[in-house]
């Protein structure tokens, strides 16, 4: 019998036009930027895709970061000519589409790579003049006494983190500083109101036996369950609505925190792979990011928690891992769609892939059936039954639905070897925009259905928040492109409708309190929402030529403008709650000033230059009061023995730069194209 024949396989002519030139089918002559580019305005979007056959060259130097180096970068393709006769093969296929920031990469999903985006915008100007001036040159010229203040402010960050406790041992007599009972009381039904909506991370009912336990015999109290209560009160106690708790809580939760990593990650690593161990590791990360605390390497801590649940089988459906009570099978499902949320938030806000693929489990997504009902169900849940209902939403359910899209999206916002096609970005923002569609008729539905109590309504925003997010980032850096190629004008406007309902989360009060405290995705309105605004309240001068355009802008300007002046008072509070965001609250400030200058037809530079004075005066005044408040001192009065005078805290050291977002050390550098370690 004869085999049959193998296809033959056509070979591919390497492709040597520039992007631009090879989607229009136009000929290109290969330069840089190249002739057709230059007569129709794209300069700024001519770029050449590496030639996968022909590898580029390795180039030498001592490491990524080096003496001869700079620290940071923005890693753009080589010109094609070059590339294409090299002498030696390199093993990457091509240059990474992302930042080189000393030790570290980022994708563009990192809140790092936004800014570098509007650099060299004219309307940005002179605030980058400014900047420049101040926080990048040694000769500040008339600026000296403003320069003075940015020092004197980063002295005082510096003293304020000194103060943040070590990592210790776990003291036997901790239950002797907790809080009243009624407080306690609070916290707890606060947490599970709020946090538990989205995270199904504690069984309530069984939780609340071993707490009616803790509170009769404390002295006898395991110890997984007392680090739970601990992370639990850290979690919620920014949500508290007495001032008095907050205040108490803040002081307290940061050293709690500490004493749960310690236990979590005890030498006895196997005594801590049980569900409690994974419950404690998804309310230490929550903790963290609700309490500034490491927040930018929750990524990191996520991978670790993602490899111990799968050590412990929960990305196998637990129909699959023999007998177990139905309890038990939801407890686990819902672990586990918590881990694969947190992981894929953490993994797009530092610019890095989920690392996991739909095909690497196989759990069912958690039911829509309560703690309550779940006590009492038989040996099997009926998930038809248990379909999401109008009068009742489960929220992790819903945010379940979409994850797999939201995971393909990350792994294309933040890939490193290859730039999406914008074909391929409009298609899967289309498919984004639906899934948030779906959730908010179901949000609104249920708000109709129910009560809209507080907790309610503060559940709709977490869910809102972590859907929409991801729309944001991914039309992002096409929405600034938008400022000078039309073709990119759907980025920009389903970018700004992104931006405005992260503003619109403010007005949501207990929500609030948590945008004021938290790290990570919870600066997402300072960080990526706010630029968008201003750069939609001041256009370029030489794009706003048609009166009708003028006329559509000034419809708007004024709705804007209220959003603005909100972005920037939301920035002081943020400040005013323990945040070290100097550079922050300064450049809004900045900005604000700029575009109420333009649109009075004013000169913008006096107020812009009054708004950095004045800005970096209140930043002054308000880090000098933290570093004078006597509060901040010890919960304990033996803490000498969890901490010694001379180690900085982990969180310190990772950055000894001036924190800008408390640990992440941001800079609105418009003269370079890349930003510092975070």
């Amino acid at each position: 019998m004869i085999a049959p024949s193998k296809p033959v396989r056509k070979r591919q002519r390497p492709a040597y036009s520039c992007i631009e030139c090879r989607r229009r089918k136009v000929r290109c002559n290969r330069t840089k930027p190249c002739g057709q580019c230059t007569a129709h305005n794209l300069e700024s979007s001519c770029s050449y895709k590496e030639n996968r056959r022909t590898l580029p060259v390795c180039r030498e130097s001592s490491g990524v970061g080096g003496p001869q180096q700079e620290d940071r970068r923005q890693i753009t393709p080589e010109d094609p000519k070059s590339s294409s006769n090299s002498p030696r093969a390199s093993t990457l296929s091509g240059p990474i589409q992302g930042t080189v920031s000393k030790t570290r990469v980022f994708g563009h999903g990192h809140w790092m790579n936004t800014y570098s985006l509007v650099e060299g915008l004219s309307s940005l100007q002179p605030i980058g003049e400014y900047y420049d001036m101040i926080f990048q040159q040694a000769n500040h010229g008339p600026l000296d006494r403003v320069a003075e203040t940015v020092v004197q402010c980063k002295q005082l960050a510096r003293v304020i983190k000194q103060r943040r406790p070590s990592r210790r041992c776990l003291p036997a007599d901790i239950h002797r500083f907790f809080p009243d009972r009624e407080v306690i009381n609070e916290l707890v039904e606060l947490y599970f109101t709020t946090f538990e909506s989205c995270h199904q991370i504690l069984h309530r009912p069984s939780f609340m036996t071993e707490y009616e336990d803790y509170m009769d015999h404390p002295e006898t109290t395991e110890s997984s369950f007392l680090v739970q209560l601990l992370l639990i009160m850290a979690a919620a106690g920014p949500l508290h609505g007495d001032a008095n708790v907050r205040s108490e809580m803040a002081i307290k939760a940061s050293t709690w925190m500490y004493i749960s990593q310690t236990w979590l990650s005890a030498p006895l690593e196997k005594d801590r792979l049980t569900l409690k161990g994974v419950q404690v590791h998804c309310l230490l990360l929550l903790s963290r990011l609700v309490n500034r605390l490491g927040a930018d390497l929750v990524w990191i801590s996520a991978g670790s928690l993602m490899r111990m649940a799968m050590q412990m089988g929960l990305h196998q459906d637990p129909n699959h891992l023999g007998e177990m009570s139905v309890q038990q099978k939801e407890i686990r499902r819902r672990l586990w769609y918590t881990i694969l949320e947190m992981n894929v938030q953490a993994a797009l806000d530092s610019g890095m892939s989920p690392m996991i693929l739909d095909g690497d489990y196989n759990t069912l997504p958690p039911s829509n059936v309560s703690d309550d009902d779940l006590n009492g169900a038989g040996r099997e849940i009926h998930r038809e039954s248990t379909a999401l209902k109008p009068s009742r939403i489960s929220f992790q359910s819903l945010l379940a639905s979409s994850l797999p899209l939201r995971m393909r999206a990350t792994r294309v916002i933040n890939s490193l070897q290859e730039e999406p096609s914008y074909d391929q970005v409009l298609a899967l923002g289309n498919e984004l925009a639906s899934a948030c569609r779906d959730a908010a008729i179901a949000i609104d539905q249920a708000a109709f259905m129910g009560d809209t109590d507080p907790a309610g309504q503060f559940a709709s925003s977490y869910c809102s928040h972590l859907l929409r997010r991801f729309p944001l980032c991914l039309h992002y850096r096409y929405a600034i492109k938008a400022k000078t190629n039309p073709l990119y004008s759907y980025s920009q406007k389903a970018c700004l409708e992104a931006a405005l309902d992260l503003v619109s989360l403010l007005e949501d009060d207990l929500y609030y309190l948590l945008l004021l405290t938290g790290g990570g995705m919870f600066r997402d309105i300072i960080t990526r929402g706010a630029l968008l605004i201003f750069l939609e309240l001041n256009p370029e001068p030489e794009a706003d030529t048609s009166i009708f355009a003028r006329k559509r802008n000034r419809a708007r300007q004024g709705l804007l403008l209220q959003d603005a002046h909100r972005v920037v008072q939301y920035a002081k509070d943020r400040m005013l709650r323990g945040d070290t965001n100097v550079k922050g609250y300064v450049f809004l400030s900045m900005l604000l000033a700029q575009t109420e200058a333009r649109l009075d037809g004013l000169p913008t530079k006096e107020p812009t230059l009054k708004a950095l004075r004045e800005s970096l005066d209140t930043c002054h005044n308000i880090l000098e009061s933290m570093a004078t408040d006597t509060s901040t001192k010890s919960m304990y009065p033996d803490f000498e023995l969890w901490q010694t005078n001379n180690m900085q805290s982990p969180r310190a050291s990772i950055d000894a730069d001036f924190d800008f977002l408390d640990d992440e050390n941001l800079n609105f550098d418009f003269s370079d194209c890349y930003f510092p370690l975070q």
